[in-house]
């Protein structure tokens, strides 16, 4: 009963609250895991990458060289592209200080997640420029077993979530 007259209190329904923090954090998720990808991708034996959609999986797919190069140039990057812990620190304290902000301004909580979506944004970009990188120095014939083994890929991640047939 106190929740509810709490919500009701600030306008914002508690249950949007909570759905609000947990996209915060399955967001935050998101940039660990693009991170640590390219940070641990040489310590990964080839035959247990499970990779998620992404820089991993453009990865993984490349000829072997071109595998071991682009894992130099994302050695070498690893600074650019690990986030920033004191900012996603100050946005989680952000995001809490919006939260319990009375009056609730839902344009405060849009602010952080536009700061969020910036830096997951540039993380992304500057993976992606390692891989053009790495693309640009293919030849024709790398690009074309590069092509194959991304269907291949594909192919094998679309028969892993088909249903089994009866």
């Amino acid at each position: 009963m106190t929740e509810n007259t709490i919500s009701q209190k600030s306008g914002i329904p508690l249950w949007i609250k909570i759905v609000l923090v947990v996209s915060l954090a399955a967001n935050l998720g998101v940039a660990g895991v693009i991170g640590g990808a390219a940070l641990r991708a040489p310590e990964t034996r080839r035959a247990n990458l499970e990779a998620p959609e992404g820089v991993a999986m453009l990865a993984h797919s490349m000829p072997v060289a071109h595998q071991r190069e682009l894992r130099e140039i994302l050695r070498d990057r690893r600074d650019e592209l690990r986030p920033d812990r004191q900012e996603l620190k100050n946005l989680r304290d952000r995001f809490i200080v919006a939260l319990r902000a009375e009056p609730f301004e839902l344009e405060a909580l849009d602010a952080i997640f536009a700061d969020q979506r910036r830096m997951l944004t540039s993380l992304t970009a500057a993976g992606h420029d390692s891989v053009i990188e790495q693309i640009d120095k293919m030849t024709p014939r790398d690009r074309e077993l590069y092509t194959r083994r991304l269907l291949g890929n594909e192919r094998q991640a679309q028969e892993r979530q088909a249903p089994p047939r009866q």
